[in-house]
């Protein structure tokens, strides 16, 4: 049903996203691991969602 689960990569740690991950969606839909996010020294984004990454497929259709 998701063939993104497993092949979207955390654009600063580049380890693949799982759904029981949480995650921030940024305002230009990048996923990032939460745990990241804060270690990171790159320019943000403002967040638009954060949670679990299996909300976010479940809550946003460009997922699927």
């Amino acid at each position: 049903m998701f063939e993104i689960v497993g092949r979207l990569c955390c654009p600063l740690c580049s380890n693949p996203v799982q759904p029981d991950e949480k995650v921030f969606l940024d305002i230009i839909n990048t996923v990032i691991h939460q745990k990241y996010y804060y270690k990171s020294p790159r320019r943000k984004l403002p967040i638009k969602d954060e949670g679990p990454f299996q909300k976010m497929l479940l809550k946003y259709l460009f997922f699927q």
